[in-house]
């Protein structure tokens, strides 16, 4: 058994007993009468999961993700149906229960059966979220190489259109070098003329 992913299927199991499966908004008035109020606030801001009550959060949709890519592998069905009776069954299961449900056996020797198969959902959600994280990881970096590009490729165009009208300036005003002279021009404007004048402004304003 593994400690962390036992902690996360509870959660995945409160979390579909509270919210569902998702993929529907809950009656307003069920939902005031339900928490006497606004339905909490969960899941991850920024996300495309719905939030307030309207589905599980980020961390239960994802071991709904795995569990669909378990139930269809090689006796992946039975994991699942562990996985519901162990977390999600409502009212909650003993394990003696949950054996004689599952049908594992009688005694100590469906005991074992039990916990073997725990053992073995664990490792199979921990690696299907590992190999789902690595994916989403691989998505985000190719997200940003092509925000990159795009930037780079919009500041090439932008520079082009700003040379462009560089030398459509230059054609106006009478050919190259058109450009550096109004430059020239502005500089000696700010140096000769701007300045001293606010330069007296400042001194008739300390009079």
């Amino acid at each position: 058994m593994i400690e962390a992913i036992e902690v996360l299927l509870k959660h995945w199991g409160d979390q579909l007993a509270q919210n569902g499966l998702g993929g529907g908004l809950p009656s307003t008035m069920g939902t005031i009468v339900e928490f006497a109020g606004c339905a909490p606030r969960g899941g991850v801001y920024g996300a495309r999961l719905l939030v307030a009550g309207a589905g599980p959060d980020y961390a239960a949709a994802e071991v709904n993700q795995v569990l669909y890519g378990i139930e269809r592998l090689e006796g992946g069905s039975a994991l699942v149906r562990l996985a519901y009776a162990r977390y999600r069954n409502e009212p909650r299961l003993t394990i003696a229960e949950q054996v004689d449900a599952l049908e594992l056996g009688k005694g100590d020797a469906g005991r074992r059966a039990y916990y073997r198969q725990v053992g073995v959902l664990h490792e199979r959600l921990q690696a299907g979220l590992l190999e789902r994280q690595g994916k989403l990881a691989g998505m985000r970096r190719e997200a940003r190489r092509d925000g990159e590009r795009m930037r780079k490729a919009a500041a090439q165009q932008a520079g082009a259109a700003h040379r462009g009208r560089g030398r459509e300036f230059e054609a106006a005003q009478g050919g190259q070098g058109a450009i550096a002279a109004h430059k020239a021009h502005k500089a000696w404007w700010r140096r000769a003329v701007w300045r001293p004048f606010v330069g007296r402004l400042g001194v008739i304003r300390r009079r």
